[in-house]
């Protein structure tokens, strides 16, 4: 009997090679290039239905991440093994970024700045912050104090949301809640449901900040995982998506405008990630993308601190060059070495 999730053909590029590694490059990268016009004018221009590619680029990642958690859970089956691989994708690397935020930004380009900063209660205390899923946002220490965005690392809000995805995941897993396609498909409804109506029904700004980015995100990490249990849905034929795309630019102003946006989106990723026949060289590029993500906004906020009067041109040649090199260094000796550890925990217990 084929169980959801599982394909009939042998060749599902899910379970062997994919392009999404490339994908994520290209989610990191439009993440970046919004802030390269965020950061020097307040504005991020590349827009549809006023939906950004930034927004839009993390909406993508979360739908990838549902996904490959889904695939995780249910052919590991092991919640020790899954717990331990998480925290190694995300922790070390985040490690190493709050380590330099401490003894190199936050001296360095900090007002009033100084050694003493590394020594600060402030410090320490966004540091701590951070690593228990805290609000990453705001300047400790007048961090890049008198830059148009005056924070360390906006970026890393969504890593929190991220954390509690993959909590949340293993324990609607262990219940039932996300093993069978109806019943994930209920539970993407009903998050998608609250996200869209609630604001018609209470003031939202009456609640908790992350209460609608907690729903916002939920809800595509739950389209990802509806995502694994229906193979057929991951290779959209081309009308699918054409479809698709026109409802968005249909509604995409009104209130089921990212519903549509994230279905188009979702379609994308499967047709170009999931391809029938992969390319060797695009399967083989190394994965800078959570690298690219956690460092590019720091490394643009210290060019906008050095030059303030740059553009988002300028702020681009600048930048781009360091933060792929700082996420290739993140990969190749912190992020690939300690995923390797995995393997001591994939054997089920």
């Amino acid at each position: 009997m084929i169980k959801s999730g599982e394909s009939t053909n042998i060749t599902d590029p899910l379970m062997g090679s994919n392009h999404f590694t490339l994908l994520r490059w290209v989610l990191a990268g439009l993440v970046a290039l919004g802030h390269m016009w965020l950061l020097p004018t307040g504005y991020e221009p590349f827009r549809i239905h006023n939906w950004t590619g930034g927004y839009m680029a993390v909406n993508g990642f979360f739908i990838l991440s549902g996904l490959l958690i889904a695939k995780s859970l249910h052919t590991r089956r092991n919640m020790k093994a899954y717990a331990i691989s998480r925290a190694l994708r995300i922790y070390p690397a985040l490690i190493i970024l709050l380590i330099a935020f401490a003894f190199i930004f936050s001296p360095l380009f900090s007002k009033p700045g100084g050694i003493e900063n590394i020594w600060s209660g402030e410090t320490w205390r966004y540091v701590l912050r951070v690593l228990t899923l805290g609000d990453p946002q705001g300047a400790p220490g007048g961090i890049f104090a008198g830059n148009r965005e005056a924070d360390f690392n906006g970026p890393l809000w969504t890593i929190r949301f991220e954390m509690v995805a993959y909590i949340m995941a293993g324990l609607a897993f262990m219940v039932g809640v996300v093993t069978k396609l109806w019943r994930t498909i209920f539970a993407f409804l009903a998050v998608q449901s609250i996200y869209i109506f609630l604001p018609f029904v209470i003031d939202v700004n009456t609640l908790p900040a992350s209460i609608l980015p907690l729903l916002r995100l939920s809800s595509v990490f739950l389209m990802g995982m509806a995502l694994w249990h229906a193979p057929s849905l991951r290779n959209p034929r081309w009308w699918w998506i054409i479809v698709l795309l026109a409802a968005f630019a249909l509604l995409g102003s009104t209130i089921v405008g990212e519903l549509s946006a994230n279905l188009a989106l979702a379609a994308l990723l499967m047709k170009f990630g999931l391809p029938h026949k992969s390319v060797p060289a695009l399967t083989r590029i190394p994965d800078y993308s959570y690298g690219l993500y956690i460092w590019h906004y720091p490394v643009m906020q210290v060019v906008m601190w050095l030059r303030p009067d740059f553009g988002p041109f300028a702020l681009m040649a600048t930048s781009t060059p360091i933060f792929i090199l700082l996420a290739g260094l993140s990969w190749h000796y912190i992020e690939k070495p300690t995923l390797k550890l995995k393997a001591k925990f994939s054997t089920k217990t």
